[in-house]
């Protein structure tokens, strides 16, 4: 029997909603992870689209799963200070960075929408310098994209104008 004290903690709580999110991720895969591309009946892709977030997801529940049984068995967790009106915004910020990203990741590709993700995110972290947040949010994406696509056959959604360009200055 779970004590009311453990059922009511933010902790539990939070634990068991994520628990039931991935799990509900994980029965609607299909309906979250889009078809890859195909060229000519073929995949582009040696791998699953639906591979790294069933795994994620599936590592996701088992942490949860792992928590809840150690605050049903009595762990405490300790909390920390109560988030204050800053750590309030900072959240939100992030929230509405990420939810943009994820939004404008079709309509403009991977490396537009992770450029400016980028951007915002590093300038919320607290960085000041232009030259780093430029070369970091250029730099950075460039080479996710190409790893991901060149080396692990993975397809991103990206504008056929940088597709193109990527494909001229690698000769493929």
């Amino acid at each position: 029997m779970i004590s009311r004290e453990v059922k009511k903690s933010p902790a539990f709580m939070f634990a068991v909603t994520v628990l039931v999110l991935a799990c509900l991720a994980l029965v609607f895969m299909g309906s979250l992870v889009a078809a890859p591309k195909l060229l000519f009946g073929r995949s582009l892709t040696a791998i699953s689209p639906d591979s790294f977030p069933t795994v994620i997801l599936i590592l996701m529940a088992l942490l949860c799963v792992l928590q809840v049984g150690m605050q049903v068995r009595g762990f405490q967790i300790e909390s920390g200070p109560a988030l204050g009106k800053n750590g309030w915004y900072r959240g939100t910020y992030f929230f509405a960075i990420l939810t943009g990203y994820a939004l404008l990741m079709v309509p403009l590709g991977f490396q537009v929408s992770s450029t400016v993700a980028t951007a915002l995110l590093s300038v919320q972290m607290g960085n000041r310098n232009w030259a780093q947040i430029a070369v970091l949010s250029i730099c950075g994406p460039s080479l996710l994209y190409l790893g991901a696509t060149r080396l692990l056959a993975v397809s991103l959604p990206e504008l056929n104008v940088i597709e193109l360009a990527y494909g001229s200055l690698l000769g493929g």
